[in-house]
């Protein structure tokens, strides 16, 4: 089975905030894929790069150090999470990454937290984002198009039997491996869904919004 030692992040108080924000003291594992019962601490890896920059944090390119293997670290910052009220989003984005069985799904390997910061570790899609391929050739051969489009809404579709809606397709969140397979990534404005439910937030990127929440019809 899959070692979990917590199904939560640790969040800290506004005081905890203030006064220990450098603060670097770890927490403990949330969940490990790979060795059962066993800790992983932000020490067990090696920073290579930054590979990414978000509202909450950055996507690093990191190496373990005991086996070598390449992964990407997440890292969220717990003070940006609250002053934005996006505990629950990060709770979701963990709970799919984890649950997910998908090929065209990055997939999570370990979780842990700090005290100011949560990691998700994933697999390191080593191609890049689908944006930066399309930019360079400006228009795909429908052929590639027709092959990119199908693994899209295969990921789609599987997020929808288990009543996720995704809410924010783009290019800059689908990413090619070396192999030329995509996978679906960054779940941060996903929501779980009743069958018949329709969610009436308006979110996601402005050049990629869906027409139903454009109109707050509600959508699903």
């Amino acid at each position: 089975e899959e070692s979990k030692a917590s199904s939560e992040f640790e969040m800290p108080s506004q005081e905890s905030v203030e006064s220990t924000r450098s603060s670097r003291r770890n927490k403990g594992t949330i969940y490990n894929a790979k060795d059962k019962g066993g800790q992983v601490t932000l020490d067990d890896f090696e920073r290579i790069k930054v590979v990414g920059k978000g509202t909450f944090g950055k996507v690093y390119l990191v190496q373990k150090k005991d086996d070598g293997e390449f992964y990407a670290m997440k890292s969220i910052r717990k003070d940006v999470m609250i002053e934005n009220d996006q505990i629950e989003s990060a709770k979701m984005e963990k709970q799919i990454l984890l649950q997910n069985k998908h090929p065209f799904l990055v997939k999570m390997y370990y979780v842990f937290q700090t005290e100011q910061k949560v990691y998700f570790v994933m697999n390191f899609i080593r191609g890049g984002e689908l944006f930066t391929h399309l930019s360079k050739e400006n228009r795909f051969p429908e052929d590639k198009a027709r092959f990119y489009a199908i693994q899209i809404m295969l990921s789609i579709g599987y997020l929808h039997k288990q009543n996720i809606v995704y809410r924010d397709i783009k290019p800059e969140n689908i990413l090619i491996n070396e192999d030329g397979y995509l996978y679906l990534a960054d779940f941060g404005l996903a929501k779980s869904i009743q069958k018949g439910q329709l969610a009436t937030t308006f979110c996601g990127t402005p050049e990629y919004l869906a027409p139903e929440i454009i109109k707050e019809e509600g959508h699903d």
